[in-house]
């Protein structure tokens, strides 16, 4: 029998609409990964017991962009200029992290996505680059979601050197947090010219198939190939990982 489509879950966020709080999620994320033959699933926040449940049903996790990450959630106090927080969100993320890298699942996480899987494994995060930081470029585009508005240096010999075909390309961006220190476990792929880190991902592939980007490829897969390939890759990874569990469970 044909191996099922790999499920991706993928985590949103919360929104005032018409005075009901409702789970929001741009949809570039769920057509990014139907395109790449995932099948996305929503995931909501949800108590520990919950995160578990769905890590079990995934294949792979996929932390989206949003709101500033509570910085207590990791020990830190709230800098002046530091956004909208949704602590519950946070710990929803973090639990999906522990139990992704428990199960060795596939786990790409993009924008507020990076800055929470850095946190959650022990990094440290920058609230506000354009304070902490000096001589930094625009990191928040006014330009469309899909137009690529600053360059990126990317690691030779990185996986996502390989990914993308090169070691730097151009990418678009909307934050004003970061990575500081990165996690133990993880390393430096990618940097913007004034060194603020876009990439990170896990020093042993082969056992942690875990890719974090700062900028927002979900919306420019129907324009770049190469943003495209960020997610057929991570979809193969997760359809990898299933066909494992389904030969395990069928021994």
């Amino acid at each position: 029998m044909k191996n099922k489509k790999p499920v991706i879950g993928i985590t949103c966020s919360t929104k005032d609409i018409g005075g009901l709080e409702t789970a929001y999620l741009h949809y570039s994320y769920t057509t990014s990964v139907m395109r790449a033959g995932g099948v996305p699933v929503i995931l909501p926040m949800a108590d520990k017991e919950i995160a578990r449940e769905w890590a079990a049903l995934c294949d792979g996790i996929l932390l989206s962009g949003g709101e500033d990450m509570d910085p207590q959630q990791i020990g830190a106090e709230p800098h002046p200029n530091l956004g909208k927080v949704i602590p519950e969100r946070d710990k929803t993320e973090m639990d999906l992290i522990e139990f992704a890298k428990e199960q060795d699942m596939p786990v790409f996480a993009i924008c507020r996505g990076i800055q929470v899987l850095n946190g959650a494994l022990g990094g440290t995060l920058y609230q506000d680059i354009y304070d902490e930081r000096e001589k930094v470029i625009k990191h928040y585009q006014d330009g469309a979601r899909d137009a690529a508005t600053h360059s990126i240096s990317i690691e030779e010999g990185s996986v996502l050197a390989e990914i993308i075909g090169s070691n730097e390309t151009s990418v678009n961006s909307f934050h004003h947090g970061a990575v500081q220190e990165v996690a133990p476990g993880m390393k430096v792929t990618a940097k913007a010219p004034d060194g603020i880190i876009e990439a990170i991902e896990s020093e042993d592939f082969n056992k942690n198939w875990i890719l974090a980007v700062q900028w927002h490829p979900e919306d420019m897969t129907e324009v770049s190939e190469e943003m495209y390939r960020l997610f057929t890759y991570f979809v193969k990874a997760a359809e990898e990982r299933a066909g494992k569990k389904e030969t395990v469970s069928s021994s």
